[in-house]
């Protein structure tokens, strides 16, 4: 028998279609947005942000069927590649709220901007999951993973470790992914291997913790509502730790504030901005 057509590879190819239905909808809807949206002012910023978080959001549910049917170093490629694939097609979109969060304190995201991606973010997490079973749903006839998955409605979280440990998990965890994140992009070569280091973290957390965050919004996407953790439980948890950590890695590789302008540069660019002005 054929091994590409053995059961044992279905539900990998149904995450497979399930991945590439979601990223050609993103793409379809981002390059619509880039014709009839204006790149002026905060819209189209905004509509990236929320198809990139809708996008990268909904394919994390599909990720469970990954890891139930093939383990570990599946969901560690699986994610790896994902991440790259976002990186490659989301317009510069963030799809984490923690590193906005960097960029606003040091004083380098204006606060508009702030507010503008943080809500295309939180709307995006909060849609994921109704894409999710919608695709679930439409191909359940084709695929008993899908099948399975769109009758499940049930979510409950399942700890391995101790409360502090998994707290700690989340602290660390930002804090050492932002290092490790800074010590990448500071060498070009090794600039590909950042959704690699990403995605170790996230499977290390898997195996030890049982329930990985690291990124509150996909945190909120996928965990917010289930069974095993309160609300205030679940922010202190899933946003206040991974953001503390974050910002903890940034003040400790050096994150600065934008730099200050001399008189004369200042000056320029006034002078720069009334010419554009007057030249619309």
């Amino acid at each position: 028998m054929d091994p590409a057509s053995s059961e044992y590879y279905f539900p990998l190819y149904s995450a497979l279609g399930y991945f590439a239905l979601v990223f050609g909808l993103g793409e379809v809807a981002r390059i619509i947005t880039a014709k009839y949206v204006s790149s002026r002012g905060n819209s189209q910023l905004f509509l990236y942000e929320l198809i990139g978080t809708i996008q990268m959001c909904t394919c994390v549910y599909e990720n469970g069927i990954i890891f139930k049917n093939y383990g570990f170093p599946a969901i560690f490629l699986c994610v790896g590649l994902l991440l790259t694939a976002g990186g490659i097609f989301n317009r510069g979109a963030w799809t984490n709220c923690a590193p906005i969060f960097e960029q606003f304190i040091f004083g380098n995201l204006g606060s508009t901007k702030f507010i503008t991606i943080l809500s295309a973010q939180l709307i995006g997490a909060t849609f994921a999951s109704k894409f999710a079973y919608l695709i679930w749903n439409l191909t359940a006839p084709y695929s008993s993973a899908h099948l399975e998955n769109a009758s499940n409605l049930d979510c409950v979280l399942q700890y391995k470790q101790t409360a502090g440990i998994v707290i700690a998990f989340e602290i660390v965890g930002a804090f050492v992914v932002r290092v490790v994140v800074a010590q990448l992009l500071a060498r070009p070569a090794l600039i590909r291997l950042i959704p690699f280091a990403i995605s170790a973290y996230l499977t290390l957390a898997l195996y030890i913790v049982g329930v990985p965050g690291l990124n509150p919004i996909v945190a909120t996407a996928r965990l917010y509502g289930c069974q095993g953790i309160d609300t205030s439980s679940f922010m202190i948890l899933y946003w206040f730790c991974p953001v503390l950590g974050w910002l903890a890695g940034a003040y400790v590789v050096g994150q600065k504030g934008p730099a200050k302008k001399t008189s004369k540069e200042a000056k320029a660019e006034k002078k720069l901005k009334a010419a554009a002005k007057k030249a619309q």
